[in-house]
Parts: structure tokens; C-alpha cells; sequence
């Protein structure tokens, strides 16, 4: 009998996912380097502006395609909103990750189409793509061209409480992304999740 593939990405999940990986792992980058010019000397000050702010605006792009689509397909609200079942079994993901992977224990779920993650990562990518990275793109948009965003500057308190919050956020992203790719290592495989982010679906 053949064997059946569930694809669990579809192209455009894909293609957005890895768009958003470039983005942001380029966007810590140059940021990075902004901030701490002389230990970071990875382009030059000007290549690195330039590239943050082509990148920041890519990432704009992309987040406002993401969440158009997933609205249409009344997706949304499914796949990101933790539900009160979701959040009372976060301490026994939490405790998987852990520890249960690490004695051969069995994933709380298995990913589907209709429900991809599982309760601690649905929790996570909310505060995630609802919160925080909202906050980052609008902060770096408002220091991108401060004289024109001067009157929304300072109803927030001026450009150093932006500019802090979009640090905070930056170390939150970079923090992520250490994160993120440690845990897409515990799957079936190594390369499991990797796969099904690349080709649809998982073995």
C-alpha cells in the first residue's frame, strides 16, 4: 500500500515561515551591530542600516500577509489561541521538554493540519506573533523616520522608551530563535521538524 503524506505546511506556510526566519535572524544581526559598533563588524555601518531597514520593512510585509491569509481561512483563532485546555497542559509539555523526551516518552499530540501545535508552542507563538512582534516591527517603522513619527513618539514618552522597547523586544527575538531551533531538534528525528518545514510533512 502506498504510504499516505499528510502535509501539515502548505507552500505559502513555508515560504512565509523561512521569509520571516531571514528577516528576523537579519534583523538581530544588523541590530546587533548597530548597537555595539565596535564588537559587531559584520558589514559596514551604512550596509548595516540599510539592510536592517530593508529587512524590517520585508518583515512588515510578511507578517501582514500572514495574518490576512489565516484570517481568511478563519485560521487563526484555531491554530494560535490557546484554548483553557491548552494552558492547564503547558506544565506537562514544559515537563516533556524537560524531561519526558529524554526518557523516550510520547509527545502529548501529534501535529495535524487542524491542530499543528501543541498546547506550550500555541501559548508561546501567541504572545509571539500577537504581542511581541507587533511591538517590534511598530517601534522599529517609528525609528525608522522619527521627525515623521514624532507626534506618536511622544505620546509613548519619547524615542528612549521606544528605543528601549524595541531592544527589549530584539533580545527577546534573539533569545527565541536559540530557542525555537534547540526544540525543532526534538522531533521523530533530528531533522523531523526541519523537514516538514521544508517539504510539508513529516515521516
Amino acid at each position: 500500500m502506498k504510504e499516505h503524506k499528510e502535509i501539515l505546511n502548505p507552500v505559502w506556510v513555508r515560504i512565509n515561515h523561512w521569509t520571516h526566519a531571514i528577516c528576523i535572524v537579519t534583523l538581530v544581526i544588523t541590530g546587533f551591530q548597530l548597537r555595539y559598533p565596535d564588537v559587531f563588524k559584520i558589514f559596514g555601518f551604512k550596509s548595516a542600516v540599510h539592510y536592517h531597514n530593508v529587512f524590517g520593512f520585508i518583515a512588515i510585509f510578511n507578517f501582514l500577509i500572514w495574518y490576512f491569509i489565516y484570517m481568511v481561512k478563519g485560521e487563526l483563532k484555531k491554530q494560535y489561541i490557546p484554548t483553557k485546555k491548552d494552558i492547564k497542559l503547558i506544565p506537562k509539555q514544559g515537563y516533556f521538554y524537560l524531561v519526558g523526551f529524554f526518557k523516550g516518552d510520547h509527545p502529548l499530540m501529534e501535529p495535524t493540519p487542524e491542530a499543528k501545535f501543541n498546547p506550550l508552542q500555541k501559548t508561546a507563538y501567541c504572545g509571539l506573533m500577537f504581542f511581541l512582534l507587533p511591538v517590534q516591527l511598530l517601534t522599529g517603522l517609528f525609528l525608522w523616520d522619527i521627525h515623521f513619527f514624532k507626534p506618536v513618539i511622544d505620546f509613548f514618552g519619547g524615542v528612549r522608551v521606544i528605543d528601549a522597547i524595541h531592544i527589549f523586544c530584539a533580545y527577546s527575538f534573539a533569545t527565541f530563535l536559540i530557542v525555537h531551533f534547540y526544540l525543532a531538534t526534538l522531533g521523530h528525528t533530528v531533522f523531523a521538524h526541519f523537514k516538514a518545514m521544508i517539504v510539508g510533512y513529516e515521516d
